[in-house]
């Protein structure tokens, strides 16, 4: 498991340190590396344009045996993509994002399309927050739930069609249905079961679990 703290919002470190796995392959980008400071981790890996990071900070995982690897900051990339493509590279298929929300919703959609790159180079991406489980659900990419019966969860679809979209386990099922941008039915749906299903025959969803700790 790959794990990267972006530059974005953590205001719970409690709840997001119980997500990450303790052998995780942890890669900050950029200004990210403060997450990984107040959890007291290691990063293996920092990448990114150093525009945002504590240069002080920088030389301590540096001293600490961290990779530093500095792009430009002109550049067509955002650090958190640099980041999944590393973890890629180095043979992780499985990605969690902390840190890609915010009060940047610029930032947020974009971090939410870089689901799509991860999806792309062969892998799976999820961002986490402290609310929330944001996944990618494709022909490729079903998704198998665990959670707690009266759970909420949001579908959205994010190509202009997804059909097929079929459920299993949730309060509303779906069978064979096709969502399309602009009609948002896929709102606040629930778990009824602790173990639930989605999958889609064409197109891409967003699945947001939902959650207070």
């Amino acid at each position: 498991m790959a794990v990267i703290f972006a530059d974005g919002e953590i205001n719970d470190y409690q709840i997001i340190q119980k997500q990450i796995p303790a052998d995780s392959y942890i890669i900050c980008a950029d200004g990210g590396v403060r997450h990984a400071k107040a959890m007291g981790l290691i990063p293996k890996l920092i990448v990114g344009d150093m525009d945002s990071v504590d240069q002080e900070l920088l030389y301590y995982y540096h001293s600490k045996g961290a990779v530093i690897n500095c792009h430009p900051r002109e550049k067509d990339e955002v650090d958190t993509e640099l980041a999944i493509r590393e973890a890629v590279n180095a043979g992780y298929k499985r990605i969690k994002l902390f840190g890609a929300t915010g009060s940047r919703l610029d930032h947020t959609l974009a971090n939410i399309h870089l689901l799509v790159k991860a999806a792309n180079l062969k892998a799976r991406a999820v961002i986490i927050n402290e609310q929330n489980h944001i996944s990618l659900v494709t022909p490729r990419l079903s998704v198998e739930i665990t959670g707690c019966p009266g759970e909420l969860l949001s579908l959205i679809p994010l190509t202009n069609e997804v059909t097929g979209v079929n459920s299993r386990g949730l309060k509303w099922e779906l069978t064979d249905r096709t969502f399309t941008v602009g009609n948002p039915f896929g709102i606040s749906n629930e778990l009824i079961h602790p173990a639930a299903s989605i999958t889609v025959k064409e197109g891409m969803l967003l699945m947001i679990r939902v959650w207070e700790e």
